[in-house]
């Protein structure tokens, strides 16, 4: 059984990781080492909607207007922690209880979380796909 949910993790860490390198791929050059950009932008690969619901308030040079985002999207419980995870870890411009990542997040959703905030406070270089790792470090 543990062989089972490992495999099906490293298949979902693989398809975020896809998604994260299409996102990665807008961002200009001069800001894809911005630690607070990617793990935002890690987030938004986690799922569909959030990147639906997240993209188009955001400018990868000028900003990220979660303030209109979340007066303008409606969001299921979990999407909404996660898009709070995401401003935390951008600029910390919204009050997050840490109760609400254990409380609100599907297993998925706090690896999601998880996964970025330790990117976001590490000083590894682990979102370039440079081993067969696809985990964050």
């Amino acid at each position: 059984m543990i062989i089972f949910y490992s495999i099906l993790l490293l298949i979902i860490v693989y398809k975020i990781l896809k998604n994260f390198w299409k996102i990665k791929d807008q961002i200009p050059a001069e800001y894809k080492g911005d630690k607070e950009l990617l793990s935002l932008a890690y987030i938004m690969a986690s799922s569909e909607e959030l990147n639906k619901k997240m993209g188009p308030y955001i400018n990868w040079v000028n900003g990220f207007d979660y303030e209109k985002m979340f007066a303008n999207e409606s969001f299921s419980a979990s999407e909404k922690t996660l898009a709070k995870v995401a401003v935390v870890l951008y600029d910390n411009g919204v009050n997050l209880e840490f109760v609400e990542v254990f409380s609100e997040l599907d297993p998925q959703g706090k690896e999601v979380a998880l996964m970025a905030a330790n990117y976001r406070y590490d000083k590894k270089d682990i979102y370039d796909p440079t081993n067969e790792s696809f985990h964050i470090n």
